[in-house]
């Protein structure tokens, strides 16, 4: 007999990594191993996994000026996804 499948929720984490000069910002090249996607943590349900990526995503990351360009500044713009798994607590 086959026990029961439990189902987990995954928060993934991205990056990518943006150049601004201004108010425009374009990609750079970040390698696949940097960007992810990453996981980041794993919850009983959906509304658990939903509520943490809420808040990390309201968390904001500051813009580093260019030292040597002072009218550029780089940024991480981060993305959170819950993702439904079979995988184990």
């Amino acid at each position: 007999m086959l026990g029961a499948i439990l189902l987990t929720w995954i928060l993934f984490g991205t990056v990518t990594t943006v150049r601004c000069q201004g108010t425009v910002c374009q990609p750079t090249r970040t390698s696949a191993a940097v960007a992810g996607p990453h996981k980041m943590a794993v919850f009983h349900s959906p509304t658990a996994c939903e509520l943490y990526r809420q808040t990390m995503q309201q968390m904001h990351q500051q813009a580093v000026p260019s030292p040597t360009q002072p009218a550029v500044s780089v940024r991480k713009e981060f993305t959170y996804t819950c993702q439904e798994s079979e995988e184990a607590l």
